[in-house]
């Protein structure tokens, strides 16, 4: 059984501290999955994974794409926004490389679950259903609370994450549930859907990814698991086994500073869509897109 996670993000600080949400959860994806693979969209300088990378564990399971400007400019037919930082393309990228039998789509500030009790779920899945794990809530007074206790005097992010975590299990326990996010949304199921979508392999084929046309903010995580309800698939939110959403602001920088803030259509991609747009080649697998192993 193997597992790989995909993670899109950008290197521009969005919502503060990103470097340190970015440590613990490559960290975490790292320890927990078989293979990690990270796409750094349109970075202005560089990729983050080079800011961070000396506090990182690496084991050989992570590979780095990154879609530089001038890719993501054709990839998003020079669309002001979207070539900035656009998830579902990455994602998509991300997916349609992986070799996992079970792909999970996480997000850049999730710590992710321990390896043990992510295998305890799949043991328990039906391979016929798409599932959604909600998230835990944690801030940074907790995590500062953890070293205070431990008498550590910084955040070390490359050691000391795993007790960290084993810590949050006991003090981090909020969660969001029940979600609408339009009338006829019968397939959010819980907050922030997207921070953990885990289904086979075979079912992110079927259903052919994220969809493409979705290439601004909100929706394509309630998006895909529409899909997956009308390619027949069963639809479940799990509130374990536990992860935990490293809270942030929407300050300190971010791809949509200085533009226009345009949502997808929700409408358009919960209640009017009948069938997916995305062709054959999603997920862009007609082009060779070059990656690093670390």
């Amino acid at each position: 059984m193997k597992i790989s996670a995909v993670i899109t993000s950008r290197n521009d600080n969005y919502g503060g501290q990103l470097n340190e949400r970015a440590t613990y959860c490559f960290n975490s994806a790292i320890d927990t999955f078989d293979e990690v693979i990270y796409i750094d969209w349109n970075s202005p300088t560089h990729s983050l994974l080079y800011d961070i990378k000396h506090n990182i564990n690496f084991k050989g399971n992570f590979k780095h794409i990154v879609i530089s400007p001038e890719i993501a400019s054709i990839l998003t037919n020079n669309d002001p926004q979207a070539q900035k930082c656009c998830e579902v393309l990455g994602r998509n990228i991300g997916l349609r490389r992986a070799t996992g039998d079970y792909l999970v789509s996480t997000n850049i500030d999730i710590i992710h679950p321990r390896r043990e009790d992510l295998e305890k779920l799949i043991q328990q899945m039906d391979k016929n259903t798409f599932y959604t794990v909600s998230r835990r809530y944690t801030n940074w007074e907790q995590i500062n609370a953890y070293y205070e206790e431990n008498e550590y005097y910084h955040l070390d992010f490359k050691n000391n994450w795993k007790s960290l975590r084993n810590y949050l299990i006991n003090v981090s326990t909020e969660r969001h549930f029940d979600e609408k996010t339009v009338e006829g949304d019968d397939f959010s199921i819980i907050n922030c859907c997207g921070d953990f979508q885990i289904a086979t392999k075979e079912i992110w084929n079927e259903i052919r990814g994220f969809e493409e046309e979705l290439i601004y903010t909100l929706y394509a995580d309630t998006n895909v698991q529409k899909k997956a309800v009308m390619h027949e698939f069963g639809l479940k939110a799990l509130y374990e086994p536990a992860l935990f959403h490293i809270d942030h602001g929407k300050g300190g920088g971010g791809f949509l500073d200085g533009i226009n803030k345009r949502a997808n259509d929700p409408y358009r991609a919960i209640v009017n869509q009948q069938k997916t747009e995305n062709d054959e080649n999603w997920g862009f697998a007609d082009i060779d897109i070059e990656f690093e192993i670390f």
